[in-house]
């Protein structure tokens, strides 16, 4: 090891203000091995070593980058304008651009399908989460030991959700919500909102369905780096890995959806991974999934709880969609008789944007569909039999000019694969071997339609 890892290990320790005792309590090290490092004594640090030091200090891309090519045995690339003169870290500086577009890209196609923009978005919003499931404000705000935190102001409605995170000084956000309660497309708009504010050289916001990590068998930076790959199959080209390069060099903000759908079992080992990290994150989960395992919570993070929605949510927002007068009968019921069992019942189902965005599209097509009968208490005697009633049209909505009993076939037998792997996510490479070509294994048959 070169006397420059230890001048540029002292530099950024001293530029945040940390003593050896904390930049060790931080990054997990013993103090002894800060020293020996500073010093000079230790050769050749291994590293994991240096990537937890990053981490603890919270090096921005750059810096981060230049005590990991000084602990190589390399020369510490420096800014000169806006150009660097590392070629590595050009390579990873087009490469963050190249995937910065391309994820920019992809969610905006994504919330055109899931048509969240038409009209508008439906207000999604949210509060502080319950202190049980949350770290200590003073480790949220990286204040130094014996000075004392007060609590952040978190609450946010979905534009705000960029600047909301850019308030946390650990860059750590857990975002709670129930079943459709909008976690999913509150992590696309944070990343669309980052993107569009982001920097040349700032950390690329990008969302991974965590649900898929085996944290037992993948250390989590792999995991990320092999996903990245997965997606994004230029960044391994040529022989170079770049997704494990960027990943390291802290070039990725991993947006982390749905660790409430990690295999059972597993919530415990991948939180316990993610703690061995102070890398940014956003993480969202159903709140009964990562209550039973957030006793110690994810180290320094925030998290705030999405709420429902209102009467008055619905009335701003189902009269400017397509066949919207149909609504108003209904939306003046909840408003006028809220006590009415038909009207309780239905004010329950149609407080998450799924539930809202199944109702819209059944009873917004050319069918004619009076979306009152949802306040027919016979048919209908409970908020269990309306969801059912909204889940069970879906299909044959979307489908209506088309072969809704073959795409009826194709759901069910993907729901059958799924709850057979006992996972509620769905691979369509763990599909091919028993179904490629309807060349089904089984006598029963595998495919719809065959």
């Amino acid at each position: 090891m070169t006397s420059e890892f230890s001048v540029l290990l002292r530099e950024f320790r001293r530029q945040t203000a940390l003593t050896q005792e904390v930049l060790a309590e931080r990054s997990g090290l013993a103090v002894r091995t800060i020293r020996r490092l500073e010093k000079g004594e230790s050769a050749n640090p291994q590293l994991d070593t240096v990537r937890l030091l990053a981490d603890a200090l919270s090096l921005k891309p750059d810096d981060r980058a230049r005590l990991l090519a000084v602990a190589e045995g390399g020369d510490a690339p420096r800014p000169t304008g806006n150009r660097l003169e590392s070629a590595l870290h050009r390579r990873l500086a087009e490469a963050a651009e190249d995937l910065a577009h391309a994820v920019g890209a992809r969610w905006v196609r994504e919330e055109e399908l899931r048509r969240i923009q038409d009209p508008f978005p439906l207000p999604v919003r949210w509060e502080v989460a319950p202190a049980d499931v949350m770290d200590h404000w003073a480790n949220v705000r990286r204040v130094l030991p014996g000075e004392s935190a007060t609590p952040l102001d978190l609450a946010g409605r979905l534009p705000e959700i960029a600047d909301v995170y850019r308030r946390i000084p650990s860059g750590r956000l857990v975002v709670l919500g129930r079943a459709g309660s909008g976690k999913s497309v509150l992590a696309a708009r944070f990343v669309l909102d980052v993107l569009r504010t982001r920097e040349h050289g700032d950390p690329v916001p990008v969302v991974f369905d965590v649900g898929s990590w085996h944290p037992a068998t993948t250390e989590f930076r792999d995991w990320l780096a092999n996903q990245l790959v997965r997606d994004h199959p230029g960044l391994a080209a040529g022989g170079e890995n770049l997704a494990a390069d960027l990943v390291a060099a802290g070039h990725v903000l991993p947006v982390l959806d749905g660790f409430d759908e990690l295999a059972t079992g597993l919530h415990r080992t991948a939180l316990d991974a993610l703690n061995a990290t102070t890398m940014p994150m956003v993480l969202t989960s159903r709140p009964g999934e990562y209550a039973r395992v957030a006793a110690d919570a994810l180290t320094a993070a925030a998290a705030v709880r999405l709420v429902d929605l209102t009467v008055r949510d619905l009335v701003d927002y189902l009269p400017r969609t397509k066949g919207a007068t149909a609504w108003d009968p209904v939306l003046a019921a909840l408003r006028d008789d809220p006590e009415r069992p038909a009207c309780v019942n239905l004010r329950a189902v149609l407080t998450t944007p799924l539930m809202v965005g199944l109702a819209r599209a059944v009873y917004s097509g050319p069918d004619g569909r009076d979306p009152a009968e949802l306040l027919d208490a016979d048919r209908f005697a409970s908020q269990y039999a309306i969801e059912d009633h909204l889940l069970g049209s879906f299909i044959p909505t979307v489908y209506r000019d088309r072969d809704a009993g073959r795409a009826r076939g194709w759901f069910g037998y993907l729901a059958l694969h799924a709850n057979r792997l006992g996972t509620p996510d769905i691979a369509w490479w763990q599909l091919a071997p028993r179904c490629a070509g309807c060349r089904a294994r089984s006598s029963s048959g595998c495919c719809p339609g065959r």
